[in-house]
Order: structure tokens, then C-alpha cells, then sequence
């Protein structure tokens, strides 16, 4: 099936930590949405891939999603080839989405950045009639980039705080690879005791800093296009309407 909105992250459970509200926010909305994973995680501290497999098929559910992939590169090599870039295309090809999610093109995790860089590509060349994979072209509207470590000035925040809780329920799918205090696994730093704290202040900066309680972030490469800008800040702001003279 087709789908209006692709997410891809590096590995399973990035687009979930990273925008899974943002998911939730656009099917209430009405829209379509589907998630790619690049990779197994089988180079990840804890768990295996076929349990990170099951966990994302858990997640996925409890998300809503309508489609969930995972392209089978190598983890910890991802890059900017002809196998990857080929692979991307033909996912975006195959569910013809209208808005792609990408890591940011810049990260600590090399992971994360080229996922970012291989999108980025694809979702051009998908687009293209004589770059030959046996399918139609498509090329998406436009590409947002989120944020995993790294994290910079966004271009636009959505509002998730109506679907927070639900996001974590959905992360907390995979078991695998979060604080136990039970378990002798090695430590990783979202196995921490505090990880849930950062990730939480994290969202609730960014909502902050658009008046709401809970925000995802992105990045666009280059200026929005806005038709009213009245409508557009109406319900924005630290102050609600009847105090606007206070």
C-alpha cells in the first residue's frame, strides 16, 4: 500500500524516540503513515535483530502505522553507496509518500547522519524517469529532518502533547534495550536510569518553545512556504488570547 507520510530512521526504535508523536499527531490528522528501517541493529549493545525485529512490529502497533519495512543494510555501515541509495529509492517508489522524515545530516551516530544523506538523495532521484528500477517515479514534496543526538535551532516544532503518552508506550516496546534495573546486560546510554528524564525534557523544551507542553522538532532546507500568516499564528504562543493586552 501507498502511504502519505514515510519516517525512516537508522535503526528500529529511532523514528519512535524521535518523532512517533509526530506519526500519531498526523493519522489523527487523517494521513497515512509508514516507517523504514534501514537497518537490524544487530551491531547494538543489547538484544538481537530478531528481537529488536519483534519489538518493531509491537511498536509499529502501537503506533497505528499502516506499513512497516526494514531494508536489511549493515548496521554501523551505513553510507552514501549504490546499495543504499538504490534500496531507498525503490521503498520511495513503492509506498509514494507525500512527506519523508529523515535523521539530520549531521550527528554523532554515522548511522544516523548518512541515513539523513541517503534519504536526502533518494527522495530526489525517485523522482527521476530514466533511473531504472522496473517502477513509476515519485518524488516526495518535501524532506524534514529530525533530530536523534545531535540537535540545533529547528524550522518548525509540532505540537505532540495530546499523543506523549501514547509515543512512550510505544517506545517502551522495545524492552530489549531500555533501563532494567533487574538486568546484568551491559550498560548503554538509553539503558540508563536517567535516559527517560532527558528524553522527556527534550520534547518538553522544544514544545516550550512554540507554547505547548510536548514538541518534536525539525529541520527544512529552505524557507517555508506559508499562504496566511495570520491563521498560521493564531493559536500560537505563550499567551492565551483573552491575555493578549495583559
Amino acid at each position: 500500500m501507498t502511504v502519505d507520510v514515510l519516517a525512516f530512521g537508522a535503526h528500529p526504535d529511532d523514528v519512535e524516540l524521535s518523532v512517533g508523536g509526530t506519526l500519531l499527531a498526523l493519522q489523527e490528522l487523517g494521513h497515512t503513515v509508514g516507517i523504514v528501517d534501514m537497518t537490524r541493529g544487530e551491531m547494538g549493545t543489547r538484544g538481537s535483530p530478531e528481537i529488536r525485529a519483534r519489538e518493531a512490529q509491537e511498536a509499529a502497533r502501537r503506533l497505528g502505522v499502516e506499513v512497516r519495512q526494514n531494508l536489511g543494510l549493515p548496521d554501523g555501515r551505513v553510507a552514501l553507496d549504490e546499495t543504499s541509495r538504490e534500496e531507498t529509492i525503490r521503498v520511495i517508489r513503492a509506498q509514494r509518500p507525500r512527506l519523508v522524515l529523515a535523521p539530520l545530516q549531521s550527528d554523532l551516530h554515522p548511522d544516523h547522519e548518512w541515513t539523513g544523506r541517503v534519504v536526502r538523495e533518494a527522495a530526489f532521484l525517485a523522482g527521476l524517469g530514466k533511473w531504472e528500477t522496473g517502477q513509476n517515479p515519485h518524488r516526495p514534496r518535501t524532506v524534514l529532518h529530525y533530530f536523534s543526538h545531535t540537535l540545533r535551532e529547528p524550522d518548525l516544532v509540532i505540537d505532540i502533547t495530546p499523543h506523549f503518552s501514547q509515543k512512550k508506550e510505544a517506545c517502551l516496546a522495545y524492552q530489549s534495550q531500555f533501563h532494567d534495573p533487574e538486568s546484568r546486560k551491559p550498560a548503554t546510554y538509553i539503558a540508563g536510569e536517567k535516559f527517560w528524564d532527558w528524553w522527556e525534557a527534550r520534547a518538553r523544551h522544544f514544545g516550550h518553545r512554540v507554547g505547548v507542553t510536548f514538541g518534536e522538532a525539525f529541520v527544512h532546507e529552505g524557507p517555508l512556504p506559508v499562504k496566511d500568516p495570520v491563521r498560521l499564528f493564531d493559536e500560537f504562543g505563550y499567551y492565551p488570547q483573552e491575555d493578549d493586552n495583559a
